[in-house]
């Protein structure tokens, strides 16, 4: 489940409203059961889902359209693509290519943004692995152009099996948020991985900031089921409102969708 604020404009008062909302993994794999599932998604007012890129190629992307949209559903994420440090078996011009051809999938989606994971630092000196992983990330925003997409970098690795498993997630000597936000322009943001019963105290410093910069939290579906993580966003939530008042003057506000 990934947690994330979502800016609107509210008619009644004529002011700006950050609602925080949740997006739900999609675990379709078949056309049958994505109809049984979105109905279900449905049902619980889930707004936004995450995708990966295996799904689009195996149930196509205008069939998933079609059936997302019927529900009121949008893609929140697709995911994913990068290793440009070749952490990933993949040589740097072939990552480049692989991200452009990602950019495309999820502008095809109108997905809000698309999971890069960066790579390990693998065999490189840290300066050349941080290099690489700036070029690659600026190669495929250039790639995007002026459409509203923007990319995620995971704090954590997102690949938890298999014998490549820590290889796809980059590891700066000091803080993430701080490395990421001094090495990456606007449009590339932190996907702040949070697993188990981690407590949200123990939350990397600046995590709030982030989020209301356009960064998101994934609680990650294997560490717990839908209604423990359905009360982590709420807590989050509330951090996050108490936050937001402390920093406006009131004509904002804060509200939970999709759990």
């Amino acid at each position: 489940m990934d947690v994330f604020l979502e800016s609107c404009f509210k008619q009644s008062t004529g002011q700006s409203v950050a609602r925080v909302v949740t997006a739900s993994p999609l675990k379709s794999r078949t056309l049958s059961a994505l109809t049984a599932e979105v109905q279900h998604l449905q049902d619980r007012a889930v707004r936004y889902v995450s995708v990966r890129r295996q799904q689009v190629s195996l149930l196509g992307a205008q069939r998933l359209l079609e059936v997302l949209h019927d529900a009121g559903i949008q893609v929140s994420s697709l995911g994913y693509t990068g290793g440009f440090t070749g952490s990933l078996r993949m040589t740097f011009e072939e990552a480049v290519e692989d991200a452009a051809r990602a950019v495309d999938q999820a502008i095809e989606l109108s997905a809000r943004s698309l999971i890069v994971l960066p790579g390990s630092q693998a065999l490189h000196i840290r300066r050349h692995a941080e290099q690489s992983i700036r070029m690659g990330l600026q190669m495929a925003i250039s790639h995007a152009g002026q459409r509203s997409l923007n990319l995620l970098v995971p704090s954590d690795s997102l690949l938890i099996s298999g014998v490549r498993a820590a290889e796809d997630c980059y590891r700066p000597p000091g803080e993430f948020l701080e490395w990421l936000d001094t090495s990456t322009g606007s449009r590339v943001q932190p996907l702040i991985v949070v697993r188990g019963r981690q407590r949200i105290s123990s939350l990397p410093a600046g995590w709030k900031e982030s989020v209301r910069n356009g960064g998101v939290l994934r609680l990650c579906p294997q560490c717990g089921q839908y209604e423990r993580n359905a009360r982590r966003a709420r807590r989050l939530a509330r951090i996050l409102s108490q936050r937001q008042r402390s920093n406006d003057s009131g004509d904002r506000e804060l509200q939970v969708t999709g759990n």
